[in-house]
């Protein structure tokens, strides 16, 4: 079994991505980008600026699945 420091929840609708990073039970942050590679990319430079630890082995990313909006992210 992993262990993962941080989770990072994404809801996810058509125009944008709203984003929750927790670890140890503690919301550190909220974040909200574009539905985009580029409102990914800004939300992934967030993440590093505010957890610098975090990184895609010891973080568990998860969603909702959305008949359209979230195949480009599974």
């Amino acid at each position: 079994m992993e262990n993962f420091t941080f989770f990072i929840g994404i809801d996810i609708s058509k125009a944008t991505l709203d984003w929750a990073v927790v670890t140890a039970n503690k919301l550190l942050f909220h974040y909200q980008s574009s539905n985009d590679q580029k409102g990914i990319k800004s939300f992934i430079k967030h993440l590093m600026q505010q957890c610098p630890e975090a990184s895609f082995d010891n973080s568990l990313y998860c969603m909702e699945h959305t008949a359209r909006a979230a195949p480009r992210y599974i």
